[in-house]
């Protein structure tokens, strides 16, 4: 598939809380986002043989686990509004699978297909392990830039960055905004890309010039003079 070779497959886990209702043991099964999210309506997504990840609100627990019930689910986890754990309240006889909770960030962890397994329901608090492609997902990564882009001459070659000017033609409001919320409006990633590639330039422009300080007195001809170095308004000047 599409750069599948780079995807690997990493474990992680995170704590859960049971329910006050629904089966104390333990399951294993893929994982489901459940549609609607807050199971607050006839389910429209395949819930059969699986765990499924519901959100919190809307309706009753008891409402949201005889849906996922009826339709086959094996597990019902419950994504909290906070970052705290929760035991679901209400009573439902007929709801035989573990109905457990987890906090707001984790919950958003849990991605369709991926592997889930919950352990320890029968103590009430549990550990919820699931699966997880490092390399698709920029919050599972940490990958090293030297690694991620060509390289040219034992330097790691930066994408082409387009600095604020070359879009100052026509939006001025957008130009504002960029240079105002920079950090904002890149992601974590983002900005560390940023920074490697800063100093990935660095590097290349310092070698350049130990480079031309070791050929002066050769003379080399076909050396161009480093006016443009430091500049950064690229080869055009002026205009």
């Amino acid at each position: 598939g599409k750069g599948g070779e780079d995807v690997m497959e990493a474990e992680q886990e995170m704590a859960f809380e049971r329910g006050k209702f629904g089966g104390t043991g333990d399951v294993s099964g893929e994982a489901v986002r459940c549609v609607p999210f807050l199971a607050d309506g006839e389910l429209e997504c395949d819930v059969g043989g699986k765990v499924v990840i519901v959100g919190r609100g809307g309706v009753k627990f008891e409402v949201k686990a005889q849906r996922v019930a009826r339709g086959g689910g094996i597990g019902m986890i419950v994504v909290n509004t906070e970052e705290s754990l929760f035991s679901c309240t209400g009573s439902a006889d007929d709801v035989e699978m573990p109905v457990v909770c987890v906090a707001k960030s984790g919950g958003g962890l849990l991605k369709d297909g991926a592997r889930v397994s919950l352990r320890g329901v029968q103590y009430g608090v549990g550990t919820l392990r699931y699966t997880c492609d490092v390399g698709a997902d920029g919050h599972n990564v940490k990958k090293d830039l030297a690694e991620a882009l060509p390289v040219s001459g034992g330097f790691a070659v930066p994408p082409r960055i387009p600095s604020p000017s070359q879009h100052a033609g026509g939006g001025g409001d957008s130009v504002d905004s960029s240079d105002n919320d920079s950090d904002d409006s890149l992601g974590d990633v983002d900005i560390e890309k940023y920074k490697a590639v800063r100093n990935a330039i660095k590097l290349r422009l310092d070698d350049d010039q130990h480079d031309l300080a070791g050929q002066e007195d050769g003379g080399n001809e076909g050396m161009s003079a480093p006016a443009s170095v430091g500049g950064g308004g690229g080869e055009k000047k002026g205009g």
